[in-house]
């Protein structure tokens, strides 16, 4: 989990209650999380947590038998976590374009050589010039573990978005887990299309 993924993450595990930015409407397979400050939803996972703490929605997998501890993530569990391009610091900040922001996280925390490609997004999703890359990062953990970072970067509202999924390295839930997030981040609408 690259180091913004954490901190978002942490924040959104940690906050005080009633700090809520967010919310869920909908039940069961059709909720769906509402961001009133950047004007769209997206659909929570099936099975997934989600955190209402931050104005861009935090998911959390873990199987019933695992659970988070910290930023840990455990075996067969994942975090999928979205964050504004005005809220990042550091190599991203100046990134104007998502292919100028996947190149500095990448090269942040991936290999130099991480491809970034395009990523097509739903019409209806009013999302533009998306692209997506991924990677293996340390995460300088005690058993020196490294997490497969997968992500994706897209312009809405004339606003720079991207999102993280994270999940251990060699997880054989990993294509599963990718699945799930290509499906997530294409359920993007504006607020007058959910």
């Amino acid at each position: 989990m690259s180091l913004v993924s954490k901190i978002v993450f942490l924040t959104a595990l940690l906050a005080a209650p009633g700090a809520s930015q967010g919310r869920v409407e909908g039940r069961g397979d059709a909720r769906r999380f509402i961001s009133q400050k950047y004007m769209f939803s997206m659909a929570v996972p099936a099975g997934w947590g989600v955190s209402t703490l931050l104005a861009t929605p935090v998911f959390f997998y873990a199987p019933p038998s695992e659970r988070f501890v910290q930023a840990a993530i455990p075996q067969g569990g994942a975090a999928i976590t979205t964050e504004p391009h005005d809220t990042v610091s550091g190599q991203g900040k100046s990134a104007a374009t998502p292919e100028e922001w996947a190149l500095a996280d990448a090269r942040a925390f991936g290999p130099n050589s991480t491809p970034i490609e395009p990523f097509r997004m739903p019409s209806e999703s009013r999302a533009s010039r998306a692209v997506i890359c991924s990677y293996d990062e340390a995460t300088f953990s005690p058993d020196q573990r490294k997490q497969h970072s997968v992500a994706i970067f897209w312009e809405f509202n004339k606003k720079l978005f991207a999102a993280h999924l994270n999940y251990n390295a060699g997880e054989p839930k990993g294509p599963a887990l990718e699945k799930v997030f290509l499906k997530t981040i294409r359920s993007l609408r504006p607020l007058d299309k959910h």
